[in-house]
Order: C-alpha cells, then structure tokens, then sequence
C-alpha cells in the first residue's frame, strides 16, 4: 500500500503488510487500519482523491470482486469498494492487479515513451496487462487471464484446469515443481530449494539448475512469440519475482524471425523499472483526472 502524489508520480511513502487470505473481517481490518497510517501522514495542504486497489480477480464496473479463483477464500461477489467507501467516507475504485502494474509501468516506468504496452508478472502467477496511449485498454478487460494459454504439451495441470499453459509453466510454483521433477529423474539427492536458488544455480553453472532454466525460458519465449502476434506491443515488460531472475536471458525471449503482426514491425523486451511500485501507481491512476 503506498500514499501516490499524482503529479509527480512519486510514492510518497510505502506500507508492506501481510493479506489476510482465510477470514474477511481479519481482511478488512488489516486494510482499514493501513489505510488509516497512511491518511495520517499526508503532507499538508493535500487531500485524498480516494483510494485505488489491485485485485487478483474478476472486478466488476461497480467495484465487487466476482472471484480470485480461490486465492482469497472470502472473496466472492465481493463488494470490496462499497467497503471501504463505507468506513472511510472516500471512493474507492478497483481493477485488476495485472493491468494495474501495466498502466502504473506505462505512465511512470519504462513504458512511458511507448504507445502500446504489454506487461507481464511473472511470480505467483503469470499475470498480463495491456495498455494503448497510457490509458487501459478497454477492448482487453480480460487480458489478465491470458497467463492461461497453452504453450506446450505436458501433463502439468493448471488451477485453471487446462494442463500446459504458460501460468503453471513458468510461474514460481511452476519453476519449483518443473525443478522438483527435473531432480526426481536424475536421481539427485540434494533439493533444488526455491526459485530464486534455481536461478543462482544456474547462473554457477549447476547442470540440473541450466536445463530447468532453458526449459522455463522456451515456455515463456512461446507465449511471448504468441502474444506479439495477438495485442502488436511495443514493448513488452517483464516485472514480478521470476522476471529478476531472467535479467541475462532477455535477448533469447523473442525470436525476430517468427511472423509478426505486420511489415517491418519489431518490439522491445525489457525489465520493470518501477518493481513494487509499479501496482500503487497503478492504483493511484484509477483517480487521475
């Protein structure tokens, strides 16, 4: 959570706090006592638009969460905005996170000189954002469900239902359990630990850890390669807990060679420059004049 000077772009100040996931009055109260910090310090002379959130889900025009797929067990036709409007006396707007890290990194991040954005999250999931003129693209609502294309055949089954897509291929949980068989196989003893271990593993050069890496690096360049072909992007942005450890691996993510959308058409595949940030801002733009 983080109080957003509008502006200037600046996170005035930033909160770091668990979600409550089981029970929605734990919820609830965790957010209105973080809301309640930070109303607290704002500098003189400025007032609140409002307040904006990023939710892993389906948001509805009138700010209920229609679902998060189980992630947050309460949270089902939720009217989360009506909530916090209530106890706070101040509007609350709602999208979802992935195209909210999208329009926060194409305003003030890297993306700001490009006309069509395309961002990624890749960390508990592979979320996907797309934005046009700085603004939301309001032909893709859903685009954020596009971490669920199927980009290979495997038995990996998603949370979605499908098996293959690119969610459950190269997310965090993907790389783990991918990393896990990869160990299994081999017949090695020592544990392949989480996926940033898996990244530093390959990058000394540990054998297992190189191929898991190869491996999640062409899923992730398939569903790129589909993805140019579908939203024409200028750039594309890579954020979240995987994309850090893809720093040296960007080059070999795009294929020029494949068909692209039209005639001398190329793109650019760069990191997050705003990381954490890029969500609040995000946030905060839903209130932007």
């Amino acid at each position: 959570m983080g109080l957003v000077n509008l502006h200037t772009g600046e996170v005035l100040r930033m909160l770091v706090f668990d979600t409550k996931k089981k029970s929605a009055s734990a919820f609830e109260t965790s957010l209105h006592d973080n809301i309640n910090i930070l109303a607290g310090e704002l500098p003189a002379g400025l007032q609140l638009a409002g307040v904006g959130i990023g939710v892993s889900g389906f948001v509805f025009e009138n700010g209920t969460v229609d679902s998060t797929y189980g992630f947050l067990e309460f949270m089902e036709d939720y009217p989360l905005a009506a909530i916090i409007e209530k106890k706070h006396q101040i509007f609350c707007r709602i999208d979802n996170d992935a195209r909210l890290v999208a329009l926060g990194e194409a305003v003030y991040g890297i993306g700001k000189d490009y006309e069509r954005v395309l961002m990624l999250t890749l960390g508990t999931g592979v979320g996907v954002g797309g934005v046009v003129g700085q603004a939301l693209d309001g032909r893709l609502p859903f685009a954020h469900m596009a971490g669920h294309m199927k980009v290979a055949t495997s038995d990996v089954t998603c949370y979605c239902g499908k098996t293959g897509c690119l969610e459950a291929l190269v997310s965090a949980s993907g790389i783990t359990a991918l990393a896990a068989r990869v160990y299994d196989q081999q017949n090695l003893s020592e544990s392949p630990g989480d996926c940033e271990q898996i990244f530093n593993a390959a990058l000394a050069g540990h054998k297992p850890a190189v191929d898991i890496i190869n491996q999640v690096t062409a899923y992730l360049r398939s569903g790129i390669a589909n993805y140019i072909n579908i939203y024409a992007p200028d750039v594309i942005i890579l954020g979240g807990g995987v994309a850090k450890g893809l720093k040296n691996r960007l080059a070999s993510l795009h294929e020029p060679g494949l068909l692209g959308p039209y005639k001398g058409y190329h793109t650019k595949i760069v990191l997050s420059e705003l990381e954490e940030q890029a969500g609040i801002l995000g946030a905060a733009l839903l209130f932007k004049p």
